[in-house]
């Protein structure tokens, strides 16, 4: 059972919505962009993590782009719009929201249909019951003229299913956590 993204966020399993009204969709609520980060290291992945080490990242930051300048557009004041221009790649993002997910809930991340028709790809993992903390994505630019997104961008769609019963929960070395990278 998929549970409605009202639901989601009265029981406060996804926090640090920027607009609700926006967010909140039938199936899920969507997940906005914080920060976008590329990888500065190899990552190490074993299989009972005592070789474990995640890649280095460093943060793209977003730069200024100013309101359009359309021809024949009334005047209007300049805006600050906070965007990145990102190359073919693959990128890690921060969502602005968390999650503290309920022990008989697990949720899944799905890519919105306006970022696979630029040309552009989400994945992520299983958020495991009893997860609390911060939530990212890999981004794969696959558009041969790249994409630009801006600050808050609604790129994903996260989805909760109930689960049939509740689970002792995650106990792995990424709860509490605050930051992607």
């Amino acid at each position: 059972m998929i549970l409605p993204g009202h639901r989601l966020v009265s029981q406060k399993i996804i926090n640090g919505l920027i607009s609700p009204s926006l967010q909140v969709q039938p199936c899920g609520v969507d997940l906005t962009l914080k920060k976008v980060l590329t990888w500065t290291s190899a990552g190490t992945v074993d299989f009972d993590n005592s070789q474990r080490q995640t890649a280095f990242t460093k943060e793209i930051k977003f730069v200024s782009t100013g309101s359009p300048d359309l021809p024949g557009a009334i005047e209007i004041p300049k805006i600050d719009h906070p965007a990145v221009d990102l190359p073919q790649g693959s990128y890690l993002v921060e969502f602005n929201e968390t999650v503290s997910v309920p022990l008989d809930v697990m949720g899944q991340i799905f890519v919105r249909s306006s970022l696979f028709r630029s040309g552009a790809l989400l994945n992520a993992g299983v958020m495991d019951s009893g997860y609390n903390g911060s939530v990212g994505a890999l981004l794969q630019v696959l558009n041969p003229a790249g994409l630009r997104l801006y600050k808050n961008a609604r790129l994903a769609q996260f989805v909760f299913h109930q689960m049939s019963e509740p689970v002792d929960g995650y106990k792995g070395v990424y709860q509490g956590s605050t930051t992607m990278g």
